[in-house]
């Protein structure tokens, strides 16, 4: 990336809920337009973990917004998280910094979030990415993170009921699921039940081998597999 990257990148805060978000621009040029989000896993995830591929996607033209959920990385964590909330969110920040076409990247946990923002037709999303993508029982979707919530995951296959599943029948636009071939996290079927919903999407698989579950760390230091990511979301 050239040296003037950094230049391109504005930091500013979101207000959404009662949270106050981190949030940060990458463009490859002034007044660039800003078609994609990229959204960062759980655990201690947060939006500086796809910084290296970010400016990779801005050196081939695409600039991005990227976001800290509250309780992550810069962002307050002044109220009980969900997923629901962390969909409230990026549902903020995609019409706040994104123009149409939009493309959104979710990591991990964030695979769901970017597919049910894809579903709602009013955000006229084009391209989704899920890398390493989860999706979740649909009962645990509104359920505040704690024991409640962890129970309704460690129950064998419940991701086979997720909501989403079913709204994914909506989406007409592409849809592009990465899955990594050393993955102990996500079962690699859950890209291969997506698939089988998502009826009107123009959908791919891509199998990345030797690869595990922390693609973002991988590929902040592996150049070759940060170039294939970056293709993948800006062709």
């Amino acid at each position: 990336m050239p040296p003037e990257a950094d230049s391109l990148r504005e930091e500013m805060t979101l207000a959404v809920g009662g949270e106050t978000l981190a949030v940060d621009l990458i463009r490859a040029g002034d007044g660039q337009a800003i078609h994609t989000l990229v959204l960062h896993g759980a655990g201690h995830g947060h939006r500086q973990r796809q910084w290296p591929l970010r400016q990779t996607l801005a050196r081939h033209g695409c600039a991005s917004a990227a976001i800290d959920f509250s309780g992550h990385g810069s962002s307050s964590a002044r109220l009980p998280n969900s997923l629901s909330k962390r969909l409230d969110e990026a549902q903020a920040a995609l019409a706040r910094y994104t123009v149409v076409p939009r493309t959104v990247v979710g990591v991990s946990m964030s695979g769901e979030i970017a597919l049910r923002l894809a579903c709602r037709p009013e955000n006229q999303i084009t391209h989704v990415v899920t890398l390493v993508g989860a999706i979740y029982d649909g009962a645990a979707f509104s359920l505040p993170f704690g024991p409640a919530f962890s129970a309704a995951l460690r129950r064998p296959g419940s991701w086979r009921e997720a909501a989403v599943l079913t709204l994914m029948r909506h989406y007409r636009g592409r849809l592009t699921l990465v899955r990594a071939s050393e993955d102990a996290v996500i079962p690699a079927e859950v890209a291969e039940l997506v698939r089988q919903h998502a009826t009107g999407a123009d959908c791919r698989i891509i199998d990345l081998p030797g690869v595990d579950h922390r693609i973002s760390e991988r590929s902040a230091r592996d150049t070759a597999l940060r170039e294939q990511l970056a293709a993948l979301i800006a062709t």
